[in-house]
């Protein structure tokens, strides 16, 4: 598993070095440009986040066959997949369903049969988010601040924990990578209201 991990690391930290240093979008994640971009949508309705992303409708996938935990309503899964560290994700647009309603993050969703591909994945990812954002925002939990309002968050799942589980099943291990509006700021869980507001303010000050 060591020289896997090893492997996986060096080929992102390669693509940070390639760039010229530690800048968001090298290793495949978002680019600072495209995080700004995500935060000026915040709360947007999903027709206007798709356009403005270069997406429409037609990108959706309403299948989704093998992400049927995301296929309920506020995920919005895209045919189209985005290549992290070498492995391709499934791209998910992440909507509130509650007030105030719209588009609060984008997810990138990869699934694997192997553990020491998935552990091995997820390590290489949390070194690349220490290299581009520092200390965690919590030091107990991988979450980083990634922009002016934007969390970058990684998580680690394995389906045989799941009550669900059902050994048919052709992955074992999913790995999450997420951009999006914190919920959560200074230990303290914010309101709709809240979150709506702080969202409020950094769209109007870009706009001056």
């Amino acid at each position: 598993m060591k020289k896997v991990l090893v492997l996986l690391t060096a080929v992102l930290m390669l693509a940070l070095a390639a760039c010229g240093g530690p800048e968001s979008g090298s290793a495949g994640l978002l680019t600072d440009k495209e995080i700004e971009e995500l935060e000026s949508l915040y709360f947007a309705d999903m027709e206007t986040a798709l356009k403005e992303l270069g997406f429409s409708k037609k990108d959706l996938d309403s299948d989704s066959e093998g992400h049927w935990s995301l296929t309920s309503a506020g995920a919005y899964p895209l045919k189209k997949g985005r290549s992290i560290g070498g492995k391709i994700y499934k791209q998910i647009m992440l909507t509130s369903v509650a007030d105030p309603e719209g588009l609060y993050g984008i997810r990138f969703y990869a699934l694997f049969d192997d553990q020491q591909e998935a552990e091995s994945a997820r390590e290489a990812l949390l070194n690349v988010a220490a290299e581009l954002y520092g200390e965690p925002v919590y030091s107990e939990a991988p979450r980083w601040r990634a922009g002016e309002i934007t969390e970058f968050s990684i998580s680690f799942y394995c389906a045989e924990d799941a009550a669900n589980f059902d050994p048919s099943w052709d992955y074992r291990y999913s790995l999450e990578a997420e951009y999006s509006i914190p919920a959560v700021v200074d230990g303290r869980r914010l309101s709709g209201d809240e979150m709506a507001e702080m969202v409020r303010e950094v769209q109007e000050k870009r706009k001056q």
